[in-house]
């Protein structure tokens, strides 16, 4: 199987490792880098984090441990625009890592447990999981608790005694509440787990973990909200976040079922698909045994229980899916597992393994190399050029004057206190130092500033004189 994981590995490097490379992120990546950043710096606290002086001083919009974690990253390697990349990337290797764990865990044939690239590649085949991983999202450390603690659940069934069962139970639990403080309610689905494991297997072991975990989350749930400081910025995150998202005072998706939808098309329809090239390859599809189709059968409904319930948010996107996605994805491989070994045989069998690996494998790597190196696959291109001619002449660490118009440029704000420290602000009542021109707002700057950057830019930077 090792020429299928070193060609499995490239697929993955191929789907993140360009994007990485580039100097471009999402929004919400580089709001959460900066927060992390602010907190290695020593801005803000980690039941407090910062983003701007002007934009959520106080961010309570999200729970603060995956900040916090982050933030670790800053203060070993220092303010480098590859630090949040290191870390998501670090942050889904852990995944993969869990992944194959997991499936080496629940299949006792030692034939069958040599696949374990096989949910690895489905679960990298999904394109919002490469898409959370470049864009620095929280879901990409959510999914590193959630696959951990499911991977406890399967170490407590598989396992010795009822000590044992207690013990991972207790970790399986820590996980989900490192989950919770990290993206909120959505992290609490492996408590369903152990439940869905017991219908299938009948191990009596599974009902101690289950005591250890459910305990664990209520002592430490109760802990936290006996501490002054804990409670406060939960309660704020719930009061600021949760519930509006649920009564719909927040964005608003298009539909309530949008998560199913999302499911259907970015999901299960990518994982089809390269089942149904497996299939076209082997040129049959071959049955699993009822084992497999009873434990891939716990994995998707525990998936299931991690998608369906955020139906009741008004808010849904498909990103949120990506938790689940490690779930479907060993579901998925328990069902192709036959399959895939019927490929693989007739790969080996023509004494071509080794050779079609090693073509794939560097077909995949010569792409990853050459996309790193092609600037138009860039985000921000344009935004990212005026970053770079106005950075001589911007102050590190001041708050800069913009015009009302451009006060909703949430890249902007991101972009600006990402790379130069820098707060904007639209409601300046004094006279501002500096403000910034935007191209995309009227002029709106006092007459006593004049340009000290391009003016033909879409971004100008103005140095004001003192009245």
């Amino acid at each position: 199987m090792k020429p299928f994981r070193i060609a499995t590995f490239a697929a993955c490097a191929a789907a993140t490792v360009p994007r990485l490379a580039h100097r471009g992120m999402f929004v919400d990546g580089l709001t959460y880098a900066s927060i992390a950043r602010n907190l290695a710096a020593g801005r803000g606290s980690f039941w407090s984090p910062s983003y701007t002086a002007t934009i959520y001083p106080q961010f309570h919009e999200h729970p603060p441990l995956g900040f916090w974690l982050q933030s670790l990253w800053f203060r070993a390697l220092g303010d480098h625009l590859f630090v949040e990349r290191v870390y998501a990337l670090t942050a889904a290797v852990a995944t993969a890592w869990l992944i194959a764990r997991i499936w080496r865990r629940v299949n006792d044939s030692p034939d069958i447990r040599e696949y374990d690239w096989l949910p690895i590649l489905l679960w990298m085949a999904v394109p919002v999981v490469s898409w959370a991983i470049v864009g620095n999202l929280l879901e990409t450390t959510v999914s590193i608790f959630t696959t951990a603690a499911v991977a406890a659940i399967i170490e407590a069934e598989r396992g010795g005694g009822t000590t044992s069962s207690i013990g991972w139970g207790i970790f399986s639990g820590a996980c989900v509440v490192a989950a919770v403080l990290t993206k909120g309610p959505v992290g609490l689905f492996p408590l369903a787990g152990p439940v869905i494991f017991f219908l299938i297997s009948k191990t009596r072991r599974v009902w101690a973990c289950l005591a250890g975990q459910w305990a664990t989350v209520i002592v430490c749930f109760v802990v936290l909200s006996s501490v002054a400081v804990a409670r406060s910025s939960l309660t704020q995150y719930v009061n600021n976040q949760v519930l509006p998202a649920v009564s719909g005072q927040r964005e608003v998706s298009a539909s309530s079922l949008t998560i199913v939808k999302e499911l259907l098309q970015n999901v299960v329809l990518p994982i089809l698909v390269v089942g149904g090239l497996m299939v076209g390859a082997a040129r049959r599809f071959v049955a699993p045994l009822p084992r497999q189709v009873a434990t891939a059968a716990s994995f998707l409904v525990l998936g299931l229980a991690a998608t369906l319930p955020i139906i009741a948010s008004a808010k849904q996107a498909g990103h949120y899916l990506v938790p689940a996605v490690p779930l479907y994805a060993l579901g998925a491989a328990g069902i192709l597992v036959p399959t895939a070994a019927s490929v693989a045989e007739r790969i080996v069998s023509r004494h071509r393994g080794s050779a079609v690996a090693a073509m794939v494998t560097a077909a995949l790597l010569l792409v990853t190399i050459g996309a790193a190196w092609v600037p138009a696959l860039g985000r921000d291109r344009a935004r990212l050029a005026d970053l770079d001619a106005i950075e001589p002449s911007v102050p590190r660490g001041a708050t800069i004057g913009i015009c009302p118009e451009s006060n909703g440029d949430w890249g902007l704000h991101a972009w600006f206190e990402r790379r130069f420290l820098v707060s904007l602000d639209a409601a300046t009542a004094a006279q501002p130092e500096w403000f910034l021109q935007t191209g995309a707002s009227p002029p709106c700057s006092p007459v006593s500033c004049a340009p000290a950057t391009d003016p033909s830019r879409q971004l100008v930077l103005l140095k004001c004189r003192r009245p």
